[in-house]
């Protein structure tokens, strides 16, 4: 058994009791595994970063996403 597919089948094929064992099983090794160090990071891990003062306050008819791209304004 080496692909995702059989291994989900054979999960299937198992006794309620034998699954749970399992669910239990796989959890505490994704709890290890986390505990590790081996979690995805955040980006509320990342330390805020100054770019200095605004140039000029927002006003309701910018286009931000326009600016981004390089689009002309009509």
């Amino acid at each position: 058994m080496s692909t995702l597919t059989e291994i989900e089948q054979a999960a299937e094929a198992l006794p309620h009791e034998q699954q749970v064992s399992l669910f239990e099983w796989l959890s505490e090794q994704m709890r290890k595994r986390r505990d590790n160090g081996a979690s995805p990071h955040s980006v509320l891990d990342i330390p805020p970063v100054s770019l200095g003062r605004v140039l000029r306050p927002l006003e309701p008819d910018d286009d931000l996403l326009g600016e981004m791209l390089d689009l002309k304004r009509p």
